[in-house]
Formats: C-alpha cells, structure tokens, sequence
C-alpha cells in the first residue's frame, strides 16, 4: 500500500490507446497512479486541475493528444494554458510547479508513456508528500428541515415585515423575501428557489434597506451551505476554484510564497505598524490572464508605491493567506 496520491486525467483518445496497451502487456504501473478517464485533454479547467490538490492529491498528471492531433481542435492548445496558468499558482501557493504535468502521447507510444509514469511517481517521491490537509466532511446530524428552521431563527427571519423594499434594491431584481417565505414554506427543492439561492450576489443592499436589518445576504450563504452538506451540487463561480483555494490555505503547514513577486523597488518595514493585506488579489492575474487579461497585481504596487512616495512603508504578512472565518464553505465568497 502507497502514501502517495497521484492523479492521471487521461485523454480518451492516443493517451488511453496507449495506456490500455501497458495493462494488456501486464506492464507494472505504479500503484500510486490513480486514472480518471476524460473526454479530451481541454476539457479540464484550471478549477479541476486544482482539485485533486485541495483533497490531499501529491502530484497530478493531465495526458493528452499531441498537437494536431487533437479530435475537438484545440483541445491540446487550451490544455497547455491551462496547465501552465496552475503551475504558476502552485508555485505561489508554496506547492510547486513540480507538482503538476503535462504530456502528449500518441496510440503507439505506449513504452514512452510508462517511462513517463514511472519518472514521474519517481520525482513526486523526492518532493515529497503534499502539505495539504484537506478538511474532513462535515455530516450532518440533524434532519433537514430542523436546520433549516435553525438558520432562520438565527438571521431572524421572521422579522420581515414584507415590504418589498429588499425585492427593489437587488440588483437581479428578484425577491430575498419571497424566497424566504418559500424556504420556510417548506419549498427548497424546487427549481426557482435553488436557481434564486446561486444567483444571489450576497451583496447586502437588501439588508441596507430592510427595515427590521434582516441580513439575507448573510441567510443565503447559511442556506447554500445546507445545500452543499446535503449533497447537493451548487453553482460556484469560475468551477469553485477560488473556494477551493481557500479551503487549501487552511492547511498550516502550507508555506505560501505570497509576496516573492513584488518588485525590488518596493521598500516595506516588518516593524510597521501600518500592515498591507492584498488578499486574493495576487491569485487573480494568474487564474485569469489567458482569458481576461486582468493586471490586478498592479494595484498591489501602485498602492505601494504611493503609501512609499508619502514615506509609509507598511508590513506585510509573510505567510499572508486568505479565507473565510469559520466555514469557508458557505457558498462562494462575496
């Protein structure tokens, strides 16, 4: 029995041709390899590549065909930005970029494709076990409904007075009230209630302009949760990676490399006690760079330098993380 995790996402096309060639050569694959077969090597998203990492996963490894061969057209192109976006992200985080693979085989390339397995397992042992502990189940032991009534009680609920003044202020200009009423009513499952839950914004200004200060925002991320651990599937945005991401950095033995990529020029005090926290902002520029083209990192060193031209010099947190008190699972973060 291994301790060590390593996941294959494995084209359905030339990679598995080739992979079902070693097992019927009987060739010993290493046991710690665990194959997910998928349609094509583009399909899987920088938040599914990410995944396997935030359950315990130490190394993966995303097959696929090699270029111009690829049966969907730009299944090989989107899976080499993929990859590379999230080796970035991994090396930032403190996991590092070796971590992470991506090759290309053909049908006949089947003895090319088990050296690679086996050096692969090789280097993944010599890096080590991954740092992070990924966070238990949570089971519920209380019926449904209970919970349900248990949220409402909390977030008074009951307070509303039904004056529509929250259905007025949202911005998706549906009603917080009315899917209250509906959730209390008992009507969960049914489709407008779970499409209205995701859609919320969690913005606030609902709670703004109510007049009994019923935070709805703060009763939808409660509900979402309920959801979640009832095992439902949501709707997380960008395929929940930066849920995912929050939940990892919850591992304490994670050595996060948050502030390595800031300019030379950047003069900061750790004896300050002025502190700068940049948050999230830092993952950004990585996650979406081949698709926006964002340069949030920019803010990060405008704010510097001007805190710097006004002789401030701020600390900053060197193990800097980011996520929710309590529940980082309540729903996506707002």
């Amino acid at each position: 029995m291994t301790d060590f995790k390593i996941i294959l996402f494995l084209c359905s096309w030339g990679p598995h041709a080739a992979y079902q060639t070693l097992q019927d050569d009987a060739a010993q694959i290493p046991a710690e390899v665990t194959m997910v077969r998928i349609p094509c090597s583009g399909r899987i998203s920088k938040a599914l590549l990410f995944k396997p990492f935030e359950i315990g996963a130490d190394g993966v490894a995303l097959l696929g065909c090699e270029s111009g061969a690829c049966r969907y057209g730009t299944g090989t192109e989107n899976a080499q930005k993929n990859v590379g976006d999230m080796r970035d992200i991994l090396e930032r985080l403190g996991l590092g970029e070796e971590r992470l693979r991506l090759a290309n085989f053909m049908p006949e390339e089947s003895k090319d494709l088990f050296r690679f397995l086996t050096d692969f397992v090789s280097e993944i042992k010599v890096i080590g076990k991954s740092p992070i502990t990924p966070e238990p189940k949570e089971k519920s032991l209380v019926k449904r409904q209970e919970l349900i009534n248990q949220i409402v009680t909390d977030h008074d609920v009951y307070a509303c007075q039904d004056c529509g003044k929250c259905s007025s202020a949202c911005p998706l200009t549906f009603s917080p009230r009315a899917m209250a009423n509906a959730i209390i009513a008992g009507d969960i499952d049914s489709p407008s209630v779970q499409k209205d839950v995701w859609a919320c914004l969690t913005c606030g200004l609902c709670y703004d302009r109510c007049p009994s200060a019923v935070k709805f925002h703060e009763f939808i991320r409660d509900i979402r949760h309920l959801l979640k651990i009832s095992g439902l599937n949501g709707h997380d945005s960008h395929g929940g990676f930066f849920q995912s991401l929050m939940r990892t950095m919850t591992s304490k033995d994670l050595k996060v490399k948050h502030w390595e990529w800031l300019p030379k020029d950047i003069k900061l005090d750790p004896d300050n006690k002025t502190l700068f926290f940049a948050g999230c902002a830092p993952y950004y520029d990585l996650f979406f760079k081949n698709h926006l083209g964002v340069q949030t990192s920019n803010i990060i060193v405008d704010s510097l330098r001007l805190l710097n031209f006004f002789d401030i010099y701020p600390s900053v947190l060197k193990d800097e993380r980011f996520f929710k008190a309590g529940k980082v699972e309540r729903g996506c973060h707002s």
